[in-house]
């Protein structure tokens, strides 16, 4: 079992394999003081963390991990393995892994065993990731938890996207609760931060249901890239410690704050 000198800042990510999270593990590369650990289901698939990882050869720079968050076996089978990896601790863990499967499907017509799957992912599959991982990031020097959530998770705003991806919608909002009840539980203990933020509607697959909903409806939405997604994620939520607290607070990519 190799082992990280954990003298540079250090940074789990899950759901790495392509979109947000790949970018993520592109920008903090570009930094030659962090250390990167990239989780996927499939790493062998992931062309992109394999570019990374002939780019970034040392292997106090870059490690990729087969990380399932469905799995929960697996999740605590990682979470020793990165103990071992860090014995000083984690300094950021970034929930990035997620689901949305119907997302233009109406009430009336969801099915409720995929949307089960949807609920699992995106939302008690973090509880188990924030459990696995609770050790090691509690022996970290940062101990922060960035979780990329969404805007359509905003009670408040959830009239004007009404007709948009609900259950994933439902999930988000479950999920914002979750990091709010777990900092606030944790951090008298443990030390543990957090900060939720949205990524923007980013040129993925998501990104792509959400500008066919835009069609349906007459409207429009900006459409960024994962890089500019990434880069202000980093830029805006992780450059500013200030912004991670016992509370959680709740802020899009470029660091306006949300309405929960």
């Amino acid at each position: 079992m190799f082992q990280l000198s954990n003298i540079m800042p250090s940074y789990l990510i899950t759901g790495t394999g392509k979109g947000i999270g790949l970018g993520l593990v592109n920008e903090l590369l570009k930094n030659p003081e962090n250390q990167v650990l990239a989780t996927t289901r499939n790493p062998s698939n992931s062309e992109g963390l394999q570019e990374l990882a002939k780019q970034y050869p040392d292997p106090n720079r870059l490690i990729i991990l087969k990380l399932d968050i469905s799995s929960y076996e697996n999740i605590d089978e990682i979470g020793k393995q990165v103990e071992q990896i860090l014995p000083n601790g984690l300094d950021y863990l970034i929930n990035n892994a997620g689901l949305s499967q119907q997302s233009l499907v109406s009430f009336d017509d969801i099915d409720v065993d995929i949307a089960l799957d949807e609920l699992r992912l995106n939302t008690l599959s973090i509880i188990r990731v924030l459990r696995a991982f609770k050790p090691v990031l509690a022996r970290g020097k940062d101990k922060k938890v960035l979780t990329i959530t969404s805007r359509l998770g905003s009670i408040e705003g959830a009239p004007e996207v009404a007709s948009l991806a609900r259950i994933y919608s439902i999930s988000k909002a479950a999920l914002n609760m979750t990091m709010r009840k777990w900092i606030a539980d944790n951090y008298a203990s443990t030390g543990i931060t957090g900060v939720l933020s949205h990524p923007g509607v980013v040129a993925t697959q998501l990104g792509a249901k959400v500008e066919e909903w835009a069609k349906l409806v007459g409207t429009t939405v900006a459409v960024i890239s994962v890089e500019e997604s990434a880069q202000g994620l980093l830029k805006n939520i992780l450059g500013d410690p200030s912004k991670f607290s016992s509370k959680v607070q709740y802020f899009d990519y470029d660091g306006s704050s949300i309405a929960w």
